[in-house]
């Protein structure tokens, strides 16, 4: 969940490792810092410099960064910590050194093995400074050093730790170079003119860098001009190159105030988007980067979605597509819980992994659970190259562009996009859909992202129209069917955004429990497509009006008695049932920006929350 980026060059190698955090600063972070290799007269030297201010760290150091530019820095790296192991304090943050203070390390990940490995160093004679459990990597480094080269002392150290993690190590020895290792945690190498990059995240280069290089697991990897002590290291040019088609203007304001709101925006051109990569002109499936067998996915008996957060709830939209096209049972799990309900998972079983980033540690452990089972598995997510899109057998891509903000809107979009042209093509293989009806199917998806920019276009109504809801405090969301995920959705962003307990429910479970908390002081959010269970949302919301509560019904097509029954509609296009996701979640994602908005709140960067969960 911490931003990590490393830089080497003759380039403005302090700026550019301060800039490569500023743009990470949407992971989420409470303590920031770095550490650069400075060249004086005397010999190379390590300058560490860190602030524990939560979100305004990175303010602290900016002058700082000015006085080091102006001595000779050939190599930095620097960290965002979200804390694991310590209190998010100057002592525990970023980057942690040895005795000597000539190693220095950045760390992203947990050490499920550092206390035993602390006790040793600890009756060895070391010295720690910290809390946290990435200081051992730096001792231990430190000892390794004495007896082999620095890239052989760091691969025998990455050796003694247990978990997923990412390492970066900055040497006085070694000025030229940084060392850089990792384990499922997010790494990938990048160059420029004149310098050469490594971070847990593409856009934290993005502005800089013209090549992009993936970092393999368990390989450590020399970034920089390299150096005659190196035995075994990989340079950047024996890494594979993916292609990124992110453009550095992806990640800027553009006149906005925040990137939620940009994002928002541009929900419907990320649908767009995703769909004219999977749909031909003709309506046809374009399905070439799954990679899969036809044949074999004819024979696949049951499906699992899994994902965390908003991409669970795509996969909850999912469920009900699939379903429907293909014929196929369909279960949806929460990655982090997976494979601990101990899953019935053989070679009859397709998982399909959904995950913005592609890097999300519990999505990643929970599909190579099923796959060790021997099911097939298919990654759906918006960054190229990801560990995601390179472990699964196949992969569709949302192409939404990069997505700076914390809580998510225009991929969640595209990845329900994904999903339901997914459950069309397994349709068709597995002979539920004639053709032209499938393509009738995707005709009509593409179509709906009119209906989507429609919505978008009025969100500023419908900030209008909701504005008194800005100062409730109790939120409570339900829908039926495949409005229910909707509602989740419109619930998590709430919490996420403005930190007021919001809770989602199936419309029909309210007189099992959830009606004995409604009052005039609480707001109930219905989701109302224009489907078969209409009539029996209207008897939900007699039910929500009669005990007080203040109702607002996000209502597709006319009204009609809907309107008799709430305070507030707000009106959305008339699609299809299963494409109702598409459109009743604009509104909700309105909701949750205004209210956080009116509490001074920030958008993009909720406290406590990371835009990537790279620990479990």
């Amino acid at each position: 969940m911490c931003g990590i980026v490393g830089a080497v060059g003759t380039d403005d190698v302090a700026r550019a490792v301060f800039e490569g955090l500023e743009r990470l600063e949407y992971r989420g972070y409470d303590s920031a810092g770095l550490a650069l290799c400075v060249e004086e007269a005397s010999g190379a030297t390590l300058e560490v410099m860190k602030a524990a201010s939560a979100g305004t760290s990175l303010s602290e150091l900016k002058d700082r960064i000015g006085t080091s530019e102006r001595r000779r820095v050939r190599a930095g790296i620097g960290h965002t910590r979200w804390a694991t192991h310590g209190a998010p304090v100057l002592v525990n943050a970023h980057p942690h050194t040895d005795c000597s203070g000539r190693v220095a390390i950045v760390h992203n990940g947990i050490i499920e093995n550092f206390r035993t490995l602390r006790s040793a160093l600890v009756e060895a004679g070391h010295r720690f400074r910290s809390e946290t459990d990435s200081e051992v990597i730096a001792h231990l480094l430190e000892d390794a050093l004495r007896g082999a080269p620095p890239d052989v002392a760091l691969a025998s150290v990455f050796a003694q730790l247990s978990g997923h993690m990412a390492v970066v190590a900055l040497l006085a020895d070694h000025p030229d170079l940084i060392l850089a290792v990792r384990r499922t945690s997010p790494l990938m190498a990048a160059r420029g003119r004149g310098i050469e990059f490594v971070a847990s995240d593409v856009p934290a280069v993005l502005h800089r860098a013209t090549q992009f290089f993936e970092v393999p697991e368990d390989e450590v990897v020399v970034i920089g001009g390299g150096s005659a002590d190196m035995v075994a290291a990989r340079g950047l040019d024996d890494l594979p190159s993916p292609a990124i088609d992110w453009r550095s203007q992806d990640v800027e304001l553009g006149g906005f105030a925040s990137f939620y709101e940009m994002e928002l925006a541009f929900g419907a051109e990320a649908l767009a988007q995703t769909i004219t990569s999977l749909v031909d002109e003709h309506g046809g499936a374009l399905m070439d980067e799954l990679a899969l067998d036809p044949y074999e996915l004819k024979r696949i008996r049951k499906v699992v979605v899994v994902g965390a957060g908003t991409s669970f709830h795509a996969g909850l939209v999912g469920r009900f597509a699939i379903e429907h096209f293909a014929r196929v049972p369909v279960e949806v799990d929460v990655a982090s819980e997976y494979r601990y309900r101990d899953p019935i998972v053989d070679e009859g079983t397709l998982v399909i992994a959904v995950s913005q980033s592609g890097e999300s540690l519990d999505t990643i452990v929970a599909l190579r659970e099923a796959q060790a089972a021997g099911a097939r598995a298919i990654s759906v997510t918006n960054v190229v190259g990801s560990q995601l899109a390179r472990i699964a057998d196949g992969v569709l891509y949302t192409r939404a562009g990069p997505e700076v903000s914390v809580a998510s809107t225009k991929t969640h979009l595209a990845q329900i996009a994904a999903l339901h042209l997914l459950g069309l093509w397994l349709g068709e293989l597995r002979g539920v859909l004639f053709p032209d009806e499938a393509s009738q199917r995707r005709r009509e998806l593409t179509e709906v992202v009119g209906a989507v920019a429609s919505v978008i276009d009025a969100r500023g109504a419908i900030a209008a129209a909701l504005e008194p809801l800005t100062v409730r405090e109790r939120f409570f969301f339900i829908g039926r069917h495949v409005a229910l995920p909707v509602a989740m959705e419109g619930a998590l962003k709430l919490k996420e955004l403005s930190y007021l307990p919001a809770e989602a429910y199936a419309a029909g479970e309210l007189k099992h429990g959830p009606i004995a908390m409604l009052d005039s002081d609480a707001v109930v959010i219905a989701l109302i497509p224009q489907d078969r269970l209409r009539a029996k949302a209207l008897g939900n919301l007699e039910e929500v009006k009669a005990r007080g509560a203040h109702v607002v019904a996000v209502c597709a097509g006319e009204p009609g008695r809907v309107a008799e029954l709430a305070d507030t509609v707000i009106e959305v296009p008339a699609v299809s049932p299963l494409l109702f996701p598409l459109v009743g979640v604009v509104p909700l994602q309105v909701l949750a920006g205004s209210v956080a908005t009116a509490r001074g709140l920030n958008l993009d960067r909720p406290r406590n929350l990371a835009k990537t969960v790279t620990v479990e």
